[in-house]
């Protein structure tokens, strides 16, 4: 049963960006952060604001966005702590993508 990428909306700079993600975006980033150590600190409630930073910046440049990561880290730094957790939450759904057929949008 093959895996489903769920498309993502993430906003940076005032502007909201599409991301689905694929396998070589995610070999991209871990080449420099290991996905599952991020997880594992993500889920004992550790979050390495580096590390976010750099799979955050990753994503952003995919689609074309002129960013550095140490604004990312200066950015979640000095954010509200939602904010990292919502970043943080968009990298694990990014990386543990569902499997199955894909569940239809609910609306409201």
């Amino acid at each position: 049963m093959a895996a489903v990428f769920r498309e993502l909306e993430i906003a940076w700079d005032g502007k909201t960006y599409k991301i689905k993600p694929t396998m070589r975006l995610l070999n991209e980033v871990e080449q420099s952060v290991s996905l599952s150590m991020l997880a594992y600190r993500l889920s004992k409630g550790e979050p390495p604001i580096t590390l976010i930073a750099t799979v955050f910046g990753v994503f952003l440049r995919s689609v074309g966005v002129n960013v550095d990561d140490e604004d990312i880290y200066s950015e979640l730094l000095n954010g509200d702590k939602a904010s990292l957790a919502e970043v943080a939450q968009f990298i694990i759904m990014a990386a543990y993508p569902q499997t199955g057929k894909p569940e239809a949008p609910q609306t409201t």
